[in-house]
Order: structure tokens, then sequence, then C-alpha cells
């Protein structure tokens, strides 16, 4: 080939090479902007995410600016590094940005606005300023709070005990119920009520060890994350619980520990070791296995009358009790027993407390083979150290059908039933619910009651 033909096809290559590049340079790609469906402020500051991403250059910009009926406010602005020649730095790019937004702060009122976002890539389409996305995201201003009226009269509680609140929300939320210090206790519709009226209930707890004169109050948030808080007539009582000790036999860690360790993978050269981990660790774990089991409550009341204490049985062992465990001498492990025991004859029949679903029917850590039935509005019953079950999960059950046999499976040194109720993820005292007064006076007279007239205003006003 001759040099003029070399230098021919260097020329075309360079060219091409170059119409290639200057190709690729200006694609018109535009950047994308993902945005939740609804976006919605309420009185307090707000961060709302944004998804921009650009499969192209990259991205070089980004505006985001609030509209309203007198002008546009900026939010927002960002770069991206890169340049005109190479693009952006990173191809392609994705990148979650969170916007501020005091509605406070910005002086914004009830009603609609715009969210303006303009993203820009590192194409050199439009003149080399890039390709652009102007996305118009439709927000709503909410900054009214949801009313919230109390049903409820003088309300008598106690440390470990429950209640019931009824109460009426002025409009849809998407979240109400009962907070006790912190903890929360959601509602669910009340039966038979027009769903217009948002008429609520909650079953809620007053923890073993929650605070002295804990805060009671029905809290209720808008989709804006307003929210209300509102309180009522409350009288507190306290409680003390038993401290006990208990003296652990040698025997006790030969069969029982060491059974329990193997089935946990626990090492079990140091059964008193073993036995510490079994009663620490191992019984957290347990309990949090509880707490997801009992999530699963049916949004109604499943049972009726008072709840039954096992028949013919003796409590060996008290709810919430400090339990102090002893070796020769030698304090080694503590738990807080959040049941009764009870026993009866080895191997007796075991029967549910009330009418129910079965939401659990397995072994269950420490407490051995285990059966939980929800009630229904997030209040369940557990029975422990079974030594057969005759139920499976979904079986509707009837107040006293049996669900097995007693035993002494799971940390148990003896034969005998660990019965406990939950409110939610709380344990509660099960004495109250075997008190047919109390269930008549507390729960049903509740459950029977008259709707309010009309929401009464907001009591206080919180931040999400």
């Amino acid at each position: 080939m001759s040099f003029r033909s070399i230098l021919v096809v260097l020329l075309v290559a360079i060219l091409l090479g170059g119409g290639a590049f200057t190709f690729l340079r200006c694609e018109r790609s535009a950047p994308t902007v993902t945005a939740p469906q609804a976006l919605v402020l309420g009185r307090e500051p707000k961060l709302i995410a944004l998804d921009v991403a650009d499969e192209g250059s990259g991205l070089r910009s980004l505006r985001a600016e609030l509209v309203l009926p007198a002008g546009a406010t900026p939010l927002v602005e960002k770069a991206w590094p890169g340049d005109l020649l190479h693009g952006g730095a990173t191809k392609p790019s994705q990148e979650r940005l969170e916007i501020p937004v005091d509605p406070k702060g910005l002086g914004l009122k009830d009603g609609a606005a715009t969210l303006r976002v303009t993203a820009r890539d590192w194409s050199w389409s439009g003149f080399l300023s890039g390709n652009e996305t102007v996305a118009e995201l439709p927000l709503t201003v909410d900054l009214k709070p949801p009313r919230v009226a109390v049903e409820n009269g003088q309300t008598y509680l106690q440390r470990a005990g429950s209640g019931l609140a009824v109460y009426s929300v002025s409009e849809d939320a998407v979240l109400d119920g009962v907070d006790v210090s912190g903890q929360f206790y959601p509602g669910f519709a009340y039966p038979g009520s027009d769903p217009a009226q948002h008429r609520r209930l909650a079953f809620f707890a007053i923890p073993r060890d929650a605070a002295p004169e804990p805060v009671i109050r029905v809290v209720a948030e808008d989709a804006a994350g307003n929210r209300t808080a509102q309180g009522w007539q409350t009288f507190f009582k306290e409680r003390e619980f038993m401290e006990i000790s208990l003296n652990l036999p040698a025997s006790f860690f030969t069969n029982k520990v060491a059974e329990l360790a193997a089935a946990r993978d626990i090492e079990t050269s140091d059964l008193v070791q073993a036995f510490q981990a079994i009663n620490s660790t191992g019984r957290q774990a347990d309990e949090a296995h509880v707490r997801e089991i009992v999530k699963d409550t049916t949004p109604e009341k499943l049972w009726s009358g008072a709840f039954q204490q096992l028949a013919n049985s003796k409590v060996t062992s008290h709810f919430a009790e400090r339990r102090n465990y002893f070796l020769e001498g030698k304090k080694i492990s503590e738990a807080t027993h959040f049941g009764f025991d009870l026993a009866t004859t080895a191997h007796g029949p075991i029967t549910a407390s009330n009418a129910g679903r079965v939401i659990y029917a397995d072994d269950l850590g420490i407490y051995g083979g285990c059966v939980v039935l929800d009630h229904g509005f997030g209040v369940s019953s557990l029975y422990g150290h079974l030594s057969r079950i005759d139920v499976k999960p979904g079986d509707r059950v009837t107040k006293g059908q049996t669900l097995g046999l007693s035993g002494a499976t799971g940390l148990a040194g003896g034969d005998h039933l660990h019965f406990a109720i939950l409110v939610r993820d709380t344990y509660v005292d099960p004495v109250e619910w075997w008190d047919a007064k109390w269930i008549r006076e507390k729960i049903d007279a509740l459950l029977m009651t008259a709707p309010a007239a009309e929401a009464a205003p907001p009591a206080t006003t919180q931040a999400p």
C-alpha cells in the first residue's frame, strides 16, 4: 500500500472516530427523577427523598424549588463533577437526594403547591448545555393535626396491668393508638362502627418496667406527619413484685442444661456458663421470637367473658417475680418471670383460657413445647413446657378446649404449665383477665358505649 493510501485511511479513521465520539457525547437520554407517589407536608420540617439517575453522560446538576402562587422558592442546588470532554465522573450515575422543606420557616399555608425539579446531564445536546428534565411534582400542604376524642371515663390502671381506650379521630390516620411513656399500642376499627366516623379502640398495657407515673395518651398521626396526643383522666396504682431465690441442684445442670445447650449449639464443657447463656442471650432470643409471633393478630374480638385459670391448678410461681438463681450458695444468674406457673397432675390436659386462634404450636426454646393463641385486638396467651401439642397453627379453639399435655420441656425443673398473657408485645398480669368483674367493667362496658358526638380539639401536637 502506498504512503498516500495509508494517509487516506488514517484520515478516514480519525474522521469516523471523531464522528462516533461526537455521536456518543451528543446522546439524548435525559436524566430521570423518581419521587414518592404522594408528597404531603405537615407542620414539622421534612426531608423529601428523590432518586435521580442518568444512564448516558452522567448527572451534571439539579435544582429543586417550591412553586407557589406568589413565586418559586429555591430549596436545594447540587452539581456533580465532570467536564465537557469526558462527561460525568460517574457513568451511569444514580443518586438519592433528601430535600429539606420547613413549612413553618417558608410560611406555607394549607393547600396545593408544586415541587419543581430540574436535572441536567453532561451531554453535548442543547448546545453543550446537556439534556434537561423538568419534573413538576404535585405537593399538598396540610398543617392541621387530626382531632381526637376519648370516650373513656375515669380509668384505673396498675403497673403490669391492662387497659382499653375507645376514641374517635376526625380524619383517616396513618397511625393511631395508645402511647404509654413511649410504648405504642396500635388501634383497631371499633366493631360495627361506620368507617366514616373513624371510631377506634386500642388495648394497651402498663409494662412492669414503665417509668413512675407513666404518661398515657391516645395518639393519632395523619399522612402529613401531623400528630395529636390526647390524654384522659387516669389513676395509676404502683405495685411491688416478689423477689425469690432458687437453689438449682446439680442434676438440673447435667440433665436439663446439657439438653438445652446441645439444642442451641452452646458449648457444654462448663454447664454453669451454658446455663448463664441460655438464661440471658437465649432467653432474649426466645422473647424476641414471642414478640414476632404475637404480631399476627385478628382485628376483632375472638374471646368471650373472663379468661380461665387452668382447672384445679396450684400457683407455684407468680407474675413478674424476680428470680435469683444460686448454685451451692453462689448467685449465678437472674431473670424476670413473666407469667404464672400452674401445676396439676403430671401430663395433665392443658386447656385454652379463652376462645382464639392458634398462631404458634411448636418448640420455643426455654418454653419447650409451646402454644400461642391470638384472641384478637392484640391480646394473646402463651402455654409453655407442654409435653404434647394437640393443635396446629390456624386452628380455631374454644374456651376450655385441650391444647396438649403439661410437661417439663424447655427450661423447666418439673412438670407444670407456664401461662402468660400479652397485650401486643407486653406481658401483663393474668389475674385481671381471670377476673369476671374486671372484664365486665373495664372491657365489656367500653365495647358497648355510644359513639362520641364530636371529636375534641387536639390537646397537644408533637413531631412524628
